[in-house]
């Protein structure tokens, strides 16, 4: 099991929740978005789209934050963003943990390593997340609460 230390929980709760909220905020905009551009309203688009990418850091800040947090909780330095990669089994470790957290459950034991070898695994790190939202405009994705994160488990 790992180690408890209150004031990294309390951190990652708080980035947790905090995270949820943005998720709540872009799904809003997104539908915002959608919705002045089906009015042809381009001043309202770009405006909501100025807001979107403000929110977007904010949520990245956070997923940064939470993972910092995460490793520092496993008292394991995190690897530079070049060599962490973030596979499936962490993932789900890392998930399971922040659902630990925030609804005061027995932290889960720490199974995965991070993984130093890039090739190992497809290139699903924090790095790649945002070179394909970059590639996404704001309100052409999915909209609805599909797409929100489960953080209460």
């Amino acid at each position: 099991m790992s180690p408890r230390n209150p004031e990294i929980e309390e951190r990652i709760r708080s980035a947790a929740q905090n995270t949820d909220k943005l998720i709540l905020k872009l799904d809003t905009l997104t539908n915002r978005i959608d919705t002045a551009r089906a009015n042809e309203n381009q001043e309202l688009v770009e405006y909501y789209e100025r807001k979107f990418a403000e929110a977007s850091v904010e949520f990245m800040d956070g997923v940064e934050t939470i993972l910092d947090d995460w490793y520092e909780l496993n008292g394991e330095a995190r690897p530079n963003a070049d060599r962490e990669v973030l596979g499936p089994e962490m993932l789900t470790e890392i998930h399971n943990t922040v659902v630990a957290i925030v609804q005061g459950l027995p932290l889960p034991e720490h199974h995965a390593a991070p993984v130093a070898d890039a090739t190992a695994l497809e290139d699903i790190s924090p790095n790649a997340l945002l070179r394909a939202e970059d590639q996404q405009t704001p309100g052409t994705g999915r909209s609805g609460r599909g797409n929100r994160v489960d953080l209460k488990g």
